[in-house]
């Protein structure tokens, strides 16, 4: 009798996580997978810019539900796209909305498009250790990013008149696309920037060259329990941000939590999970263990911004 009372009691808060994103299951066919929302195996492709709450989300997952395997495979953009559109990958985890054109993909496989949002990221500008020159305005990035400012001496504060080397995960980054569609660049070679393989590369580079800006997820560097994310940390400098024309020291911001949270730092985005599912199965499940409360604590901690869940701000004042 206990072991049925659990069974009922599963099912009830899957039922719960299902309808907390909105999602209601086509009918399933008779060439449906198999997998439900508590069991079987997926792939999920995920831009590598969110490998570490990634990683964290599925782990937990698999914990929770011992029955399912997610398979997650990280790669830029649009290779994480277009394997989700090449029924290579059930769920894809993004930072932008599919293209109209990508969107009839669904429509030409009778799948509805199912888009949820997961947590609010940001990109981080990290610059070597033994660089004083950690202010940064929206503006002088745009300059970067249009070739208008070559040197830190036109900008930076220490005026180092080495070139800056700007540099991105992949070519293919959404990074890069983000801060391209942002100043209006619609093409990469107008985009002075070095490309490495990966968001750890661009860290390691940024590490060993005294002259580069490293564009980076924030998430690499925004846990504090981690120990990966204070190893990096510890050997860069987090680069401050305004978006103001003529701040003072106090409107420069960092990318991490509370920052996010109150809106006050520029260069924010959203963390996007798209599915591409005709029946309730496992890709359901996952996406809505992760906008629950479990998976958005998991996205607290790992100090990203919770989109569906309330969050709490207080200020605590620490002696007299």
């Amino acid at each position: 009798m206990k072991k049925y009372i659990k069974f009922v009691s599963a099912l009830g808060v899957l039922g719960a996580l299902v309808s907390s994103c909105g999602y209601v299951g086509n009918h399933p066919n008779e060439n449906a997978p198999t997998d439900t929302p508590a069991k079987g195996e997926i792939t999920v492709a995920v831009d590598e810019s969110f490998q570490n709450i990634l990683d964290a989300e599925k782990y937990a997952f698999e914990q929770g539900y011992k029955y399912t395997k997610i398979n997650v495979v990280y790669k830029p953009e649009t290779e994480a796209i277009n394997m989700m559109l090449n029924d290579k990958a059930r769920l894809v985890v993004v930072a932008r909305e599919l293209t109209e054109k990508e969107k009839k993909v669904f429509e030409d496989d009778r799948t509805v498009y199912r888009s949820y949002k997961f947590a609010g990221d940001a990109l981080a500008l990290i610059t070597n250790k033994t660089n004083k020159d950690t202010l940064i305005t929206v503006k002088d990035v745009e300059g970067l990013m249009k070739g208008k400012i070559k040197k830190w001496s036109e900008f930076g504060k220490g005026g180092a008149n080495q070139e800056v080397v700007l540099v991105f995960d992949n070519s293919n980054s959404s990074n890069l696309t983000f801060l391209m569609d942002k100043f209006g660049i619609n093409k990469k070679d107008k985009v002075p920037f070095f490309a490495m393989k990966s968001n750890k590369e661009v860290i390691e580079y940024v590490k060993s060259h005294k002259n580069a800006i490293g564009v980076i997820g924030t998430n690499w560097i925004s846990d504090g329990d981690d120990p990966a994310s204070l190893g990096f940390i510890k050997d860069i400098n987090v680069m401050s941000v305004t978006d103001k024309p003529n701040p003072t020291k106090e409107d420069y911001y960092q990318p991490f939590g509370y920052n996010l949270a109150l809106k006050k730092y520029p260069l924010t985005r959203v963390i996007k999970c798209i599915l591409k599912e005709s029946h309730m199965g496992l890709g359901t499940g996952f996406i809505n263990y992760m906008c629950m409360d479990q998976g958005q604590l998991i996205v607290l901690k790992g100090g990203l911004l919770p989109l569906t869940r309330p969050i709490q701000i207080r200020t605590v004042k620490i002696g007299e």
